[in-house]
């Protein structure tokens, strides 16, 4: 959870500038290749990276609800928690650097087009294009989707069995919940560009579906804008804290009134 956001930060604080600027002026500013390369790497790398990173997660949290006992010992603890993140983290990060920043072929930058025409040169290559599009987006896609619907599945026939173990269903609940509000979120806009990029790789002209795809690519950026929504809804220390009620102005304090008994003139003089 705590690598999403950081990764939906970085897209918020540079990917959306840009593209604001961009629809304010007309072109991309400063007009240099370095910062469509920049652009590129926050819009389509980080972008998917969030996205192999949230299908880690559903599969995580599905061993998390059904096989907590692995996370007990250190050492299984390491290689099923911490060791796959820190390797798709490396894989995201040289993946993308080489394709984008060290390109095997020339890139054409098109600075009157947003995202200077987001089409990076390796997307024509046949091996990195259909590997990056089916192994970075589509699968990873599919797994949050097949992960969802399979802890739910199963969640609710395990209820039966856990009737007398109150604390252990709510605490599943609770996980599964939140990860179903988050995989809703990603999947929305997400299935019907994959769909579409999927049929384009099965032969599909390009230009079928041109206008579907850029109002659901535009969506995407919700993702990353309401997810942390999504996360501070379900931590109930950080939503105690904040008082959101409070916050929103939908319940005011109430103030008691005190009466407090007067003394009389007799009573002082004694």
């Amino acid at each position: 959870m705590i690598v999403m956001l950081i990764i939906g930060l970085i897209i918020e604080l540079v990917d959306i500038p840009f593209y604001l600027k961009f629809l304010h002026s007309g072109i991309v500013q400063p007009s240099i290749p370095f910062i469509c390369m920049l652009w590129w790497f926050i819009d389509l790398g980080l972008y998917n990276g969030f996205t192999i990173i949230m299908s880690w997660s559903s599969f995580h949290r599905y061993l998390f609800i059904f096989h907590d006992q692995i996370f007990l010992q250190g050492k299984k603890r390491f290689v099923f928690h911490y060791l796959p993140l820190i390797i798709l983290l490396l894989y995201i990060l040289i993946f993308y650097i080489y394709v984008i920043i060290f390109p095997p072929c020339k890139n054409t930058f098109d600075y009157i087009l947003p995202v200077c025409n987001d089409y990076p040169c390796y997307l024509d290559n046949v091996v990195l294009g259909i590997w990056d599009s089916v192994m970075n987006s589509i699968v990873p896609t599919f797994v949050v989707c097949i992960s969802s619907v399979t802890i739910v599945i199963r969640v609710h026939y395990q209820k039966r069995r856990l009737v007398n173990q109150r604390n252990q269903w709510r605490r599943q609940r609770k996980m599964m919940i939140q990860l179903i509000s988050g995989s809703i979120l990603y999947l929305i806009p997400n299935i019907p560009l994959n769909v579409s990029i999927f049929a384009h790789l099965c032969g599909v002209l390009e230009s079928v579906g041109v206008e579907v795809e850029r109002y659901f690519d535009f969506l995407c950026y919700f993702v990353v804008i309401l997810y942390p929504l999504v996360c501070l809804g379900f931590v109930s220390e950080v939503r105690k804290k904040m008082q959101l009620r409070r916050l929103f102005l939908l319940q005011r304090a109430q103030r008691n009134a005190t009466v407090i008994p007067q003394k009389t003139h007799e009573q002082i003089v004694r």
